[in-house]
């Protein structure tokens, strides 16, 4: 009976939930164990002069939420929010992961790849994440994916930004591991805080 409640948990998070010990669902422990840190979600921080609560609900959700939110509805995410955590770590000598957090629990993960401050070619991170999670389930041309009712992971083709002034983290290859049950959750919070729009399932 044991034996068979731990499948059942190890089923219950796919292998895709975590990298590097950072677990989706996870504390913010695991950032600060690696020499990481984490700042309020509205703090000043290294992605610009300062990191709103907009920037961080777009930086935590935007990959998925079923439609974009405003800075005007900045009032009604930082109530939706309650107590957001931006977080960010060196992994190893190729990638740091910046890490978005709910209630001090890990909801959303990116890692990027560098190395003397050139991108990994999208192959190598291809390999990286297939010796950490095994070979995909879905393909597509541009992405591939792993999913799950409850969590979402992918790795995504380098985006090239329109100026070549764009730092070089900007453009290189990314893995992102995202929580979809705590993104419609924060879908339905900020709708309920005054968000205008449809609420839905991310």
């Amino acid at each position: 009976m044991i034996a068979v409640l731990g499948l059942l948990l190890q089923l219950s998070q796919p292998r895709w939930a975590a990298l590097q010990d950072i677990r989706l669902g996870g504390p913010v422990d695991a950032i600060l164990a690696k020499g990481g840190e984490c700042r309020p979600g509205d703090a000043v921080g290294p992605l610009g002069p300062g990191m709103s609560v907009y920037s961080f609900a777009q930086m935590t959700f935007g990959y998925a939420l079923p439609h974009p939110h405003q800075p005007r509805d900045s009032v009604a995410i930082r109530r939706a929010l309650s107590a957001g955590t931006m977080c960010w770590a060196p992994l190893d000598s190729s990638a740091h992961a910046m890490a978005a957090a709910v209630d001090r629990r890990i909801v959303a993960v990116i890692v990027f790849f560098l190395r003397d401050s050139t991108p990994l070619p999208p192959d190598s991170v291809r390999h990286l994440a297939y010796a950490a999670w095994g070979r995909p389930m879905h393909h597509s041309p541009t992405l591939d994916t792993w999913s799950s009712p409850r969590y979402r992971s992918y790795f995504m083709v380098p985006y090239v930004p329109p100026s070549r002034a764009a730092p070089p983290w900007a453009r290189t290859p990314q893995l992102i591991m995202l929580d979809i049950a705590a993104c419609s959750a924060f879908d339905r919070r900020a709708h309920r805080a005054g968000v205008g729009g449809e609420a839905g399932e991310c």
